[in-house]
């Protein structure tokens, strides 16, 4: 039998009132910590450390994850998420954005790439994945692909960076950040043994190509130079597609 959980303190306190709301969320929902950590693919005790409110980093992480999973207001885990970042960034000297993970100047490894892109979609209005579809250059970002990339599972390519970022709304030179953060996920990826097969380059180069007139060079540009920075000097015209 579970042991009982032990109240939350009273007053207003960033970690409590976080705590307090994904109880509440947990509670509503008729779930159990266990089940959330099945859920969420961490340890129960993740979970029951988060919910008494330890953890800044911790309660940041579910923040993120507790209104799609639980059918929260995405609005509340947002201010929540603000609060929680401002007392972090106290201590580390970076703005929310950074703590956030959607300053694109922050970011350097996939994880932080990724996080950034949920982040972003989710200041867009959390559109859907057929809305961003059709906000996107000539209705062309594949419901799938954006899926498996915000799941964490592959990385975006420059093009399909490109094509989500303008679906969410950025515009130069706010989408210049996100072509150099691309870059800068890509070079560290590559320190790690990473290669990008030719072939796949250059067609990921000329639809960027494509793109740019379609929809201006001052939005496109930056992010078929990344590509080219990127791809350019690595596999021969011989590496198989």
């Amino acid at each position: 039998m579970a042991r009982p959980e032990n109240p939350l303190p009273e007053g207003s306190d960033p970690q409590i009132d976080a705590a307090r709301w994904m109880r509440g969320l947990r509670d509503r929902m008729g779930l159990t910590n266990r089940q959330l950590a099945q859920e969420f693919g961490v340890s129960e005790s993740t979970i029951s450390r988060a919910m008494a409110g330890q953890g800044v980093n911790r309660l940041i992480r579910l923040l993120f994850v507790m209104p799609f999973k639980c059918d929260g207001n995405v609005q509340e885990s947002l201010e929540l998420m603000g609060r929680l970042s401002r007392r972090r960034r106290a201590h580390l000297q970076q703005p929310v954005e950074g703590i956030l993970g959607c300053d694109p100047d922050l970011i350097v490894t996939p994880a932080e790439l990724i996080r950034g892109m949920r982040v972003l979609r989710i200041r867009a209005g959390q559109p859907s994945l057929a809305e961003l579809k059709r906000r996107s250059p000539n209705r062309t970002l594949a419901p799938t692909t954006i899926n498996e990339i915000l799941l964490g599972q592959r990385l975006p390519s420059a093009l399909v960076l490109a094509r989500f970022v303008m679906a969410c709304g950025v515009v130069p030179p706010e989408s210049d950040r996100w072509a150099r953060a691309w870059q800068r996920v890509m070079f560290s990826q590559q320190q790690n043994g990473w290669k990008t097969k030719a072939p796949f380059a250059r067609m990921t180069r000329f639809r960027l190509v494509e793109m740019e007139a379609d929809v201006g060079s001052a939005f496109a540009r930056p992010f078929r130079e990344a590509n080219e920075e990127v791809n350019g000097h690595l596999a021969g015209p011989s590496d198989p597609d």
